[in-house]
């Protein structure tokens, strides 16, 4: 396994996965938000990353098995410092969860953020995700309690 950040020719890997991670979500709104994004290496004005993790066992045609977006935020929910590294999205593809992709690729997350001078990590999932919640558990993360958000179009 090889995990690398995202360039311009891996871009259409990152978009196939972001989309069944999101699948709820409009395609079109998820590929203009990572051409925002790639831009400026900034998401909501803060610094951005996005590591992807690709099978190698065929050097010459690596294989896309997942990916995790990263920024640097001021704070998090019950996170005691600052600057906080927040796990925006994680996702492994179905046939190689269980086998340590998730575990690399946020280890090679939590190495990004130290070199930002975090000292803690955030994130979240829908409480009806009880696969990543548990995915969450399972590499140390505490729960920091649940809210409900709420929006409204002006």
């Amino acid at each position: 396994m090889n995990i690398t950040p995202y360039t311009q020719s891996t871009l259409p890997a990152w978009l196939n996965m972001r989309a069944a991670l999101f699948h709820d979500e409009d395609p079109k709104l998820l590929e203009q938000e990572v051409l925002q994004i790639t831009k400026t290496n900034t998401l909501k004005s803060q610094p951005f990353q996005c590591l992807l993790a690709f099978d190698d066992s065929n050097p010459e045609q690596p294989v896309p098995i997942g990916f995790i977006e990263l920024t640097i935020r001021s704070s998090a929910e019950e996170c005691m410092t600052s600057p906080v590294l927040y796990i925006e999205g994680w996702y492994v593809d179905p046939a190689h969860q269980g086998t340590g992709v998730g575990r690399a690729l946020m280890n090679a997350a939590f190495d990004w953020g130290r070199k930002h001078n975090c000292q803690e990590a955030a994130s979240d999932a829908r409480p009806d995700n009880t696969q990543s919640i548990s995915a969450h558990h399972a590499l140390g993360f505490q729960d920091a309690g649940v809210i409900h958000c709420f929006k409204a179009t002006l």
